[in-house]
């Protein structure tokens, strides 16, 4: 795996977001994998699976387990998407198996799908940085809102920054 900065991870999700035409949130990660011709396949499983992918014919297919909360899902639909557009951005990578850095970098991709920056910072700024409406708005926790907004700098640990 090449060695890439997180910013490099969050433009390839970026990129897919605004190629699916989504530009206000929540965003909806199975559209994206739709619009990316990505198909989803759900059924029951067992508590302890979530979701995987399974390559048909060469062609990449989510798995999910469809006795799991809808948040659990987009979650692992959006991490499973990460590892799709990081190897479609570059054919040297490979799925990880066990590779934790792998999947590290599918996380990076994930978050910036269910939360883009960009979309992040428009909303903010139409809604005065409140993250409590903006965390129900893209659908994530109050503290995951929060701690993206400081991320992106929207907010200070010791307030917020108001720009405006």
């Amino acid at each position: 795996m090449a060695l890439r900065a997180d910013a490099y991870y969050r433009q390839l999700a970026e990129r897919a977001v605004r190629e699916s035409g989504i530009g206000e949130p929540p965003v909806p990660v199975a559209a994206v994998a739709e619009k990316m011709g990505v198909p989803i396949f759900r059924a029951a499983f067992p508590v302890w699976f979530t979701g995987m992918l399974v390559h048909e014919d060469g062609m990449p297919l989510i798995v999910l387990n469809a006795a799991k909360d809808k948040t659990i899902q987009d979650t692992a639909i959006a991490h499973l998407l990460g590892h799709i557009l990081i190897l479609l951005d570059d054919a040297s990578e490979r799925y990880p198996k066990g590779d934790t850095e792998g999947h590290r970098a599918a996380d990076v991709v994930a978050e910036e799908l269910i939360l883009p920056g960009f979309m992040v910072i428009d909303q903010a700024a139409k809604w005065f940085n409140d993250y409590r409406y903006l965390a129900r708005l893209f659908g994530v926790s109050e503290k995951r809102m929060l701690e993206k907004m400081q991320a992106l700098g929207l907010i200070k640990l010791k307030g917020i920054l108001w720009d405006y």
